[in-house]
């Protein structure tokens, strides 16, 4: 054992002969206790009131600081344990950068470096209480950045690389578990903040963020935050763009989540607290907002937004169940809007949304389970509600082309699928239910229910009413075909095996069919 403090330690640092550089208030102390420790501190050219610190208790430990052309500037290692390897560089006009390595276990490995003309508040700090640690911070041109990574545990690895710099602030934290990765990489930087939290084992996190706002750094405020409790979960955010905001966070074990973010002002919340979710969104327009809300087991969604303004708002609970929602075509200010809300077992929903302030629900209960559901639109102001509950293996579909279309609650319903605007549901197993509409300001409810049901609503032209009702029956079919403009068609079945079929051509037709019974027939054909 030997114990060994050395007031001034410079390494080809300070060259006597070169008369044109000035050194003032150096300070480097390094304080060694154990076998086998190599330390190395240079600090050359102008460094004013530059401090180095090395403290190495262990055996068989590495030290490295380099400063040079610096003022202010301030490098700490210390290192407690066996292996450990640390290296501080701070390049050229460091001035205030401070730069600090503490490990605190065997075999971490720590990586400083502050490059070029990283003045103004640059501070690095990484701390690793473990063994087998890895951990690199590289910041270039510096402006404000900070940047601090902190691991608690074994065999972590965690990157911070920051290039220009601007306002970015960087923090990883992974505590508690083995072989967990977090990595934020902020390219040209401007006003980026990213952070990363996990605790548990084999998390993986990774925030790239690249907005190229060069020198206008007040005009965004980007932001991306993960942060994972659990296991084996990945947490991926990629942020290209201005002001967009990305939140993270996931509760439980092999969850996934990837978010996106291009062009302007996007905001992306995804929150996983079950087991074996993915979740995916994707946001290439401008004022973009998409909120993913899974618990249960085993959940998917995705959620892809591109133009102006769209809003997306998935919730899934229970297990399997699978959302999709495409969003696209809109005008500033002129958003579409999907929510989609899933607490029953293995449903599966699909919006399709083209064009301006078109809005989609679908609402499943509990008891739901192994439902399809799938809506169209396309143009401006089309509703669409719709609704799965006690049953399995049905599926609605609707599609909307048009203006102003509606398929929503009607006053001149039997049913009622509770307070939200459903105006397509299903009650029971292997109902199949289809709605389309073509054209403008047409409205349409429908209810296929108990089992093995069929309703079909067609409507092309404009003001068509269509109201289809198979209530607590089996087996029964029913179809209304509107065209032209202005007819009305009511068809209520309560009862097993009923067919009714109700055709509708021309303007301002009626028609009204009661069934109640089974096996009962009525066809009605008005208009040319």
């Amino acid at each position: 054992m030997k114990h060994s403090k050395i007031a001034l330690l410079v390494t080809a640092a300070i060259f006597a002969s070169s008369s044109a550089y000035a050194s003032s208030t150096n300070e480097a102390t390094v304080d060694q206790n154990g076998n086998g420790n190599g330390a190395t501190v240079t600090q050359v050219v102008d460094s004013e009131n530059n401090d180095a610190f090395v403290t190495q208790t262990g055996d068989t430990n590495t030290a490295t600081i380099t400063q040079s052309e610096t003022s202010e500037t301030l490098a700490t290692i210390t290192q407690t344990g066996n292996l450990n390897v640390g290296t501080v560089l701070q390049h050229n006009d460091t001035q205030t950068a401070t730069g600090s390595i503490e490990s605190t276990g065997n075999s971490n490995i720590a990586f400083i470096e502050q490059q070029f003309n990283n003045g103004a508040n640059a501070v690095a700090a990484v701390t690793q209480d473990g063994n087998e640690n890895n951990a690199n911070i590289f910041q270039d041109d510096g402006d404000g950045a900070v940047s601090i990574i902190d691991q608690n545990g074994s065999n972590d690895t965690a990157e911070i690389y920051n290039h220009w710099s601007d306002y970015a602030d960087a923090t990883i934290t992974q505590a508690g578990g083995p072989n967990n990765f977090g990595r934020i990489e902020q390219e040209s930087s401007d006003a980026a903040s990213a952070s990363i939290y996990q605790d548990g084992d084999n998390n993986s996190s990774l925030v790239v963020q690249d907005t190229q706002n060069y020198n206008l750094a007040g005009s965004d405020d980007t932001v991306a935050m993960v942060s994972q409790t659990g296991s084996s979960n990945i947490g991926n955010t990629s942020q290209t763009g201005l002001s967009n905001d990305a939140n993270v966070m996931q509760m439980g074990d092999v969850n996934q989540a990837y978010v996106t973010q291009s062009n302007l002002n996007n905001m992306a919340d995804v929150d996983q607290t079950g087991n074996s979710g993915l979740a995916t969104v994707t946001q290439d327009g401008e004022n973009g907002q998409a909120t993913v809300n899974q618990s249960g087991e085993e959940q998917t969604a995705t959620v892809m937004q591109s133009d102006y303004d769209q809003y997306a708002l998935v919730t899934q609970s229970n297990s399997n169940n699978m959302a999709s929602v495409t969003q696209s075509g809109s005008v500033s200010g002129m958003g579409n809007s999907a929510t989609v809300n899933q607490a029953g077992d293995g449903d599966d929903v699909t919006i399709l949304q083209t064009g301006n302030l078109n809005v989609a629900v679908s609402e499943h209960g509990a008891g739901s389970f192994g439902n399809f559901v799938s809506t169209t639109q396309s143009g401006s102001e089309n509703y669409a509600g719709t609704s799965t509950q006690l049953g399995a293996g049905s599926t609605i579909t609707i599609n909307q082309d048009g203006n102003r279309n509606s398929v929503s609650q009607h006053p001149d319903a039997a049913n009622y699928y509770g307070p939200g605007d459903i105006g397509a549901g299903t009650y029971g197993d292997g109902n199949v239910l289809n709605i389309t509409q073509l054209g403008d300001d047409n409205h349409a409810y429908a209810d296929s229910s108990d089992s093995g049901s069929n309703v079909d609503i067609s409507q092309t032209g404009e003001f068509h009413e269509a109201i289809a009702e198979s209530w607590l029956g089996s087996g029964n079919d029913i179809d209304i075909t509107q065209t032209d403009d202005n007819n009305y068609a009511k068809v209520y079945a309560n009862g097993d095996m009923n067919t009714a079929s109700v055709m509708q051509s021309d303007t301002g037709n009626m028609a009204n069919v009661t069934q109640l019974g089974s096996n009962n027939t009525a066809m009605v054909n008005q208009g040319m």
